[in-house]
């Protein structure tokens, strides 16, 4: 990679850039568990980035990490200005490079309002930057694992799921799109579709690297996404060390992101954030009170005790556990531990063992802090066991989706209620993937399931628009880590839109919830279906500082 040498100078002026924004974390700083083997350390612990032996700066607000890999040699390069402009998504972010217009540049068509950034003067756009970078392209790739026949068949059900065929169809159109409306510095983004071998549930290490392996070798991209991935993370930890950047892994611990920096993000809401928001909300809303919201009546006149399912994995461990000592410090009844393995396998045995081990310790309500096959299971063996609790959702990784709601026991899931991350509902054409699909004059709507590759595509490419001419991993980190936050509740007032902040040491979107509870009697406006969450309040918005205090007033049939 001699023709990265060129660059240094100017990464390393970025890098110096970025200490001063990431020496503390913002909203869900990790403050708990680290990760151990294999991934403590992250891809600084590795022998760096392709063509590169030494490391940048020092990455003083990422723990687990000794730096931030570099690349040598030469080049020159002007750092990017401000504007001071405010535009569609709640200001103007700074270029990491380039000189600018002093201008604006705004993303218009969409429901979501992306940061403006400011305009590029045009000029040198630094050619070869990085791998998968050249003066006219940025090579993706969208990833999608093997699939799973036993999921397959519950998103089968009831319409969420989606045929590799039409998927890879919408991408391309979502691709089109993007490339006639970001300001991407005289490139083009040239998004792959790419199938996996490696079957999710239960995930295996090597082959989820091996696959990590070939993406980086077929088509020596800049960035790679999984939209879909609850509990993979050797994955994501291999393209770090690639020195690729990622998109993925939802609600994993804030740990696993800031020790692959720069290159780890994912849209959804991190776990430990999740942890905080939900935990706060119990404390506020429910602790040391009788479970009224649950379907047994002598449950009814119990006085909650809580137990938080979730996948047992190194990722999402230390964020449920963090979610447990919240509990425990508001609630008297304390909290009981309930993990369990990602393995379709043995779900079924799994969920009627851990069924039957909390209806004997006297648990009230099920905090679901899982990911979204799990409930399809543990509701099907509360059923058979004839327990009806109350059913807390923590809004997590799209348990809070009506389509995939409608795939559990809908007698059970009627108890559900919680802090939601998803906004209201509506229905795939008010969507940006709607919106984009007939933009690009598709004839008649998109698939329902394709806004979650759509919000992908979209949160990549803004990344690589708030870097600035000079592409690369740091100029991508700074981007991304100093955009201003977007879709804020307060400027807004819109229920179908979702605030979306990182920021110092944060690499997650996702930042704020809605109350909801299901009606299992009422149509989804995602699929017409019966099944749907409603939400409290008109779908009001909150971050973490302003949730409510008292119960949660729910129609009496939940």
């Amino acid at each position: 990679m001699t023709s990265l040498r060129r660059y240094a100078p100017f990464a390393l002026l970025v890098a110096t850039q970025m200490v001063l924004v990431l020496v503390a974390p913002s909203h869900g700083s990790s403050g708990g568990t680290q990760l151990g083997g294999q991934f403590q350390g992250g891809p600084a612990a590795s022998s760096g980035v392709p063509g590169s032996g030494v490391s940048g700066a020092v990455g003083t607000g990422a723990p687990g990490t000794t730096g931030v890999p570099g690349a040598t040699g030469t080049t020159t390069g002007a750092t990017g200005t401000t504007t001071g402009a405010t535009g569609g998504g709640g200001g103007t972010g700074t270029l990491a490079s380039g000189t600018t217009t002093g201008q604006k540049f705004c993303v218009t068509g969409l429901a979501d309002h992306l940061p403006c950034v400011p305009k590029w003067a045009g000029g040198d756009n630094g050619g070869a930057t990085w791998p998968g970078v050249t003066g006219n392209k940025v090579t993706i790739v969208m990833y999608r694992p093997k699939d799973n026949a036993a999921v397959n068949a519950i998103l089968q059900k009831s319409g969420s799921y989606t045929d590799p065929n039409v998927e890879q169809q919408m991408l391309g159109v979502v691709n089109d799109w993007i490339n006639k409306h970001f300001q991407l510095y005289n490139r083009k983004l040239d998004i792959k579709y790419a199938r996996g071998t490696c079957d999710i549930a239960p995930p295996d290490d090597t082959c989820f690297r091996n696959d990590a392996n070939t993406l980086v070798s077929t088509y020596h991209p800049f960035a790679v996404f999984w939209d879909s991935d609850t509990n993979e993370p050797a994955f994501f930890d291999q393209l770090s060390r690639k020195g690729v950047v990622n998109w993925g892994g939802w609600a994993f611990t804030d740990q696993f992101a800031q020790s692959l920096r720069p290159y780890h993000y994912d849209l959804f809401m991190g776990g430990d954030t999740q942890a905080d928001i939900t935990g706060r909300w119990i404390c506020q809303r429910l602790a040391n009170k009788n479970a009224k919201f649950a379907g047994d009546a002598n449950l009814k006149a119990l006085p909650r005790k809580f137990a938080v399912t979730y996948p047992n994995t190194a990722t999402t461990t230390p964020s449920a556990k963090r979610l447990e000592n919240i509990i425990k410090g508001c609630d008297k009844n304390g909290v009981v531990d309930s993990p369990y393995s990602s393995d379709t396998s043995t779900a079924a045995q799994q969920a009627t063992t851990n069924t039957a081990k909390l209806k004997s310790a006297g648990v009230t309500s099920v905090v679901w802090f899982s990911d979204v096959i799990a409930p399809a299971y543990g509701t099907a063996a509360q059923s058979a066991q004839n327990w009806h609790p109350e059913e807390v959702i923590a809004g997590e990784g799209l348990l809070d989706y009506d389509a995939l709601a409608q795939n559990y026991d809908q007698t059970e899931w009627a108890h559900a209620f919680g802090p939601s991350d998803l906004a209201n509902s509506t229905g795939i054409d008010k969507t940006d993937a709607g919106r984009i699909w007939k933009g690009e004059g598709q004839s008649g709507s998109a698939n329902q399931n394709s806004n979650l590759l759509t919000s992908y595509a979209l949160s990549v490419a803004g990344g690589i628009m708030a870097a600035g001419p000079k592409l690369t991993p740091l100029t991508y980190e700074y981007g991304m880590l100093t955009m201003p936050g977007y879709n804020s509740w307060a400027q807004w007032h819109d229920p179908t839109l979702i605030y979306v902040k990182y920021g110092k040491g944060d690499y997650t979107g996702v930042s704020d919830i809605r109350e909801v509870y299901y009606d299992p009697n009422k149509s989804s406006p995602t699929n017409g279906q019966r099944g749907s969450y409603v939400a409290l309040n008109g779908g009001r918005r909150y971050q973490v500082s302003d949730i409510p205090s008292g119960e949660p007033s729910l129609p009496a049939s939940v």
